[in-house]
């Protein structure tokens, strides 16, 4: 814990020396240096030449990174803990209360906004999965030279700024003659969220190998047997949490909903965006904590089903979805309740 803090602390001194130092060059490249920015600087210098010299790489890195999620995360905090503040005053803290939750689900425009956040984030999630998961296991089959155009289109698509799918999606649907509104949101988000799917499915299926299921065809099952008996019930962790993660994006994408939601369609995001634009008020505080906490169950619950799943397979890999045994193995030692799948598979044969 001592440790810890030592880190800290140093890099929060390496990061205001730094500033220190940043400070005087630009006044110095102005011609507007005085005496006090001189001796910050000098002392700023000292202090960054002590922090690296004297504290440990790991625990400056750590410190570092803590302070980091500080920074991030310390502006949510507030948000969260002003939305129990009884007074109608944002910024002054006048006691506990819950009043401004009800308050906002009384209002019908937000009601309506989260319902048809759902509703958007539930079928994107559902028609994500099921084309993810059928990519997933295609693209993990095929040759090399028929995947890698395939896999290039998939991480083009998650690499590829939210601004810029959104403006390819606008002028799509613009040009193909769509009305915007629940249906392009739809479209537009479950594009995104089937190469999310993609990922997380093809990676645990690689990573499970593909010796249980030749033991099913030699078993004499088919094909859907196989997958329905073998290949789906390992399967199921990652496309659960694929569509967990898949509702997720769905409920609190902003970028792409504003750019093809039309008018008078605001998803729950949406609402609290323009919302701001007159102030930051009780209501809205309270609004953004309940999206927060829907979006952090989802991301909660899908983490909670990958450690499931890794713990199953005894290893963690890519993503947290278990890999493959060393020397070389196709895939890990047959388990208890994998001999269970097979035993109806070779009554059928």
């Amino acid at each position: 814990m001592l440790r810890r803090l030592v880190g800290l602390v140093a890099a929060l001194a390496l990061v205001a020396g730094g500033l220190a130092v940043m400070v005087f060059l630009l006044g110095l490249a102005r011609g507007d240096v005085g005496v006090g920015g001189a001796i910050g600087a000098v002392v700023g210098a000292a202090v960054v030449v002590a922090a690296l010299r004297f504290v440990p790489a790991p625990a400056l890195l750590g410190g570092y990174a803590a302070l980091v999620y500080v920074l991030l995360f310390f502006p949510i905090l507030v948000v969260v803990v002003y939305a129990f503040n009884k007074g109608r005053q944002v910024e002054i803290w006048e006691g506990f209360s819950t009043k401004w939750f009800g308050e906002a689900l009384a209002d019908e425009t937000i009601t309506s906004s989260i319902g048809r956040s759902l509703r958007i984030a539930f079928a994107s999630a559902a028609v994500a999965t099921v084309f993810g998961t059928a990519a997933a296991l295609a693209l993990a089959r095929v040759r090399p030279r028929v995947r890698v155009p395939f896999d290039t289109l998939l991480f083009l698509t998650l690499v590829v700024p939210e601004l810029v799918i959104a403006i390819a999606a606008l002028i799509f649907f613009v040009n193909a003659g769509f009305e915007l509104g629940v249906v392009t949101m739809f479209l537009a988000h479950t594009l995104f969220n089937a190469s999310l799917v993609t990922l997380v499915v093809r990676a645990r299926f690689v990573s499970m190998g593909g010796t249980l299921e030749e033991a099913s065809a030699d078993l004499g099952a088919g094909p859907l047997a196989t997958f329905r008996q073998v290949t789906l019930p390992r399967l199921f962790p990652a496309v659960l949490a694929g569509a967990l993660l898949a509702f997720t994006f769905s409920f609190d994408d902003v970028i792409i909903s504003n750019f093809t939601s039309g008018a008078g369609n605001q998803t729950w995001p949406l609402r609290v965006l323009n919302a701001l634009k007159f102030g930051i008020k009780p209501d809205v505080n309270a609004t953004a904590t309940m999206m927060l906490g829907v979006t952090l169950l989802g991301f909660a619950l899908a983490g909670l089903v990958l450690r499931v799943s890794a713990r199953r397979q005894g290893a963690v890999g890519p993503l947290g979805l278990g890999r493959p045994p060393a020397g070389g193995g196709d895939a890990p030692a047959l388990e208890p309740s994998s001999e269970r799948v097979l035993e109806p598979v070779g009554g059928r044969g």
